[in-house]
Order: structure tokens, then sequence, then C-alpha cells
């Protein structure tokens, strides 16, 4: 079964990101409801789990947390504009692609939740979106790097 991670990685590829745009998303899915709340409800047991699976050190970092699809819709499209604004993909494509990825729960206990862990991320020094969806009961960070 494909995801809405992956399919909003499908729909960046082939609709709104150049091919010099390299998005990089990674994903683990829980198979225990309790053991996913316990994960995401504590700040700090967050970080510890995106450290110890992806090896980004988010402890002690601000995370500024998108309860709203709408809210963090924009937010992850403006994460995609720092690239390099407007040059290499328009907003309202991004936004169009984020909006659907994050703004498409029927109840607040099936929503997508963007969680920006602010700080000074390799490649470009950006912030780290990290993405919980509570339907699907997952956790995705997503990267991204513009070889141009």
């Amino acid at each position: 079964m494909e995801g809405k991670a992956t399919e909003f990685r499908n729909g960046m590829r082939s609709g709104v990101l150049p091919d010099c745009f390299d998005l990089q998303m990674y994903s683990i899915c829980f198979e225990n409801e309790a053991e996913f709340l316990a994960t995401v409800s504590s700040e700090a047991v967050f970080a510890d789990f995106v450290y110890l699976n992806w090896g980004f050190p988010c402890e002690g970092n601000y995370i500024d947390a998108f309860s709203s699809g709408f809210l963090g819709s924009y937010a992850l499209a403006l994460w995609f504009m720092e690239f390099d604004e407007n040059n290499w993909f328009p907003f309202d494509s991004v936004l169009t692609e984020t909006d659907r990825y994050l703004n498409s729960y029927s109840h607040v206990s099936d929503r997508t939740e963007l969680r920006l862990v602010k700080g000074s991320f390799s490649p470009m020094l950006l912030d780290l979106p990290v993405v919980v969806d509570y339907r699907e009961k997952s956790v995705t960070v997503w990267t991204g790097h513009l070889n141009d």
C-alpha cells in the first residue's frame, strides 16, 4: 500500500520539481498505536526518535509544530521556496501538493502534522521538516537538495 508521503513525493517529482532537485524521504510506520502516540506526544522522545533513526540531532532544538494541515501546508511550501524562491518551481504548484499532503484529513485524530525542527541541517542549512501522520501512524523526515 502506498502511503501519503510516497504519493506526495511522487506528485512533487512528476509535476513540480525539476530533475535537478533531489527530494528524499525517510519514513517509519508503527504497528502499535500506543508506541506511536508515546513517541510523537513527547518532544524529547520525538527528538530522540528522529536522532536514533536518521541521525538528525534535534535534541534542544525548537520544534515548530503545525497541527493544522492548512497552516502546515503553507509552512512546508515556504520550506521549499528557501531553496531558490520561485526560480525553479512556482509557489502555487508547491502549495497545491503540500495542501493535498497535509490538509486532506476528515477528523483531527487522522491529521497529518508538520513539525519543523529549527536549526541548520545539511545540505542547505535549513530547518528539518518532519511529518507525523496520525492516520497511518508514521513519521517521515524530508530532505532536499538542489543540484544546479
